[in-house]
């Protein structure tokens, strides 16, 4: 414990090269890292502009010890991915997330639909309500173990969803789909949307200066 609580404040500060020789003392007084490690080596990574790496050790490293990474770890992973610009990678991470039959919780979806729409990936936002939601027409790549485990528990929160639906139709452009995604997401059961919304998604797309009729 005294480790792992070592290396979240080298994280915490971006202090690489202090926690990586933490790693290695670990290592050398045969303490095994455990997920919690990986989820803070992530942590360290990304926070030292070194994405790749945060990849290189959670494959080591689990290997080594055979560790099945957990949900905080692959949170953290589509972190580093989303803090960097990486969307296509985001989301591979996604996928393998969900193969390996690790449910995806509140924090993977907002991640990910943000970075979606920062990178005006509207299709790709889509998919990812649809799947988050259980609505039918989810991509495929998102559904390797059916529809319930790509459901967060709880579901999706109705503030992330009108977040998410607004920005497809303003910062996207595709007010068209965010309207159907609406239609369709009225009949999730448990999710309360404004009924105003329609009006809201519309309306901004009227006044965005970048919308072509």
């Amino acid at each position: 414990v005294t480790y792992n609580t070592l290396l979240d404040g080298c994280a915490r500060y971006g202090m690489l090269d202090r926690g990586m020789a933490l790693l290695r003392n670990m290592e050398g007084a045969g303490v095994t890292p455990s997920n919690f490690t990986l989820s803070v080596l992530v942590k360290l990574a990304n926070r030292s502009k070194r994405p790749e790496m945060a990849f290189e050790l959670c494959s080591e490293l689990s290997s080594k010890y055979s560790i099945r990474l957990n949900m905080h770890v692959y949170n953290n992973l589509v972190h580093a991915c989303t803090a960097h610009g990486n969307l296509p990678r985001a989301l591979e991470v996604f996928e393998q997330m969900l193969g390996e039959r690790v449910r995806p919780d509140i924090r993977t979806y907002t991640l990910l639909l943000r970075s979606c729409i920062s990178s005006r990936a509207a299709t790709e936002a889509a998919g990812l309500l649809r799947a988050g939601a259980g609505l039918g027409g989810a991509p495929s790549r998102f559904l390797p173990c059916g529809s319930a485990g790509a459901q967060p528990k709880g579901g999706l929160t109705s503030e992330l969803v009108t977040e998410s639906l607004e920005g497809i139709a303003l910062s996207c452009g595709k007010e068209e789909l965010a309207l159907g995604l609406l239609q369709d997401l009225k009949g999730v059961r448990g999710l309360k949307l404004d009924s105003r919304l329609p009006m809201r998604l519309a309306a901004r797309t009227i006044r965005s200066p970048s919308r072509k009729q």
